[in-house]
């Protein structure tokens, strides 16, 4: 398997996230057969998924270089913050509306995982694998990848419109998040961004799942907007970060 990455990394990086994508579509159709809540069903493909990508990491041996070592304090850390602003901006443009508190502790962890999930297969073993070939190619083409993956919601009945905007902004905060992880080392307030912009989404809807909602100028122009500023960001770290080795 190193071999594999060492020599194709670009496609051992499709093929890491086609397998999940497909494995976790066909765990939810046979999920729908059951009566299970669709919050739980979610929750079994998410934990399936963290499963995939756990064992990805260690068959790999790349915890560490996958950005997951021990968080230390140091002053790069500080380069994160900016991305913050993000769920801050959707916690203020959507407001929170509550529900229980087993449904809103069941969607916290279901958010948890899903971030886990995805910035441990993109921001760290993809990005990791492609990182050889130079930080610039590696951050844009993971993001892509990360991008990309998401026209699978069109399957899930999402609107090919809204998919292809969601496929924009995730590619642009993608780049984002990529550059602040390539820059500091380390994932884990990645981790806890991507965590906070799904809770505070979820939130803002009653802790209810996602609905095809249509997609009016604002709800397109504003998150790409504001994603696109993540993407200089991310560039511009990246940048730095090359400034400083050399």
């Amino acid at each position: 398997m190193t071999r594999f990455v060492t020599r194709r990394p670009l496609a051992f990086s499709v093929l890491a996230t086609v397998v999940p994508l497909l494995a976790m579509a066909f765990l939810r159709e046979g999920l729908a057969t059951m009566t299970l809540p669709d919050l739980a069903n979610r929750l079994v493909v998410e934990a399936v998924f963290c499963g995939y990508v756990i064992l990805v990491l260690s068959l790999l041996r790349w915890w560490g270089e996958a950005g997951f070592a021990r968080l230390k304090a140091h002053r790069r850390l500080i380069f994160y913050l900016p991305l913050f602003v993000l769920p801050l901006l959707v916690l203020a443009g959507n407001g929170v509306k509550t529900a229980g508190a087993g449904r809103m502790i069941a969607f916290a962890l279901f958010v948890l995982m899903v971030g886990f999930a995805e910035e441990g297969l993109v921001r760290g073993i993809i990005l990791r694998a492609l990182l050889p070939a130079g930080a610039v190619r590696a951050v844009l083409l993971s993001s892509l990848i990360f991008g990309a993956s998401h026209l699978a919601n069109i399957w899930q009945g999402a609107s090919a419109t809204a998919t292809i905007v969601q496929v924009i902004f995730a590619t642009f905060l993608g780049i984002g998040v990529a550059g602040a992880r390539v820059y500091t080392g380390t994932i884990w307030p990645a981790i806890g961004l991507h965590w906070l912009v799904d809770l505070f989404d979820v939130a803002s809807r009653g802790f209810q799942l996602p609905s095809s909602q249509a997609v009016t100028p604002v709800r397109a122009v504003v998150p790409i907007a504001l994603t696109s500023l993540c993407a200089l960001y991310g560039l511009w770290l990246v940048r730095r970060s090359r400034q400083i080795a050399a």
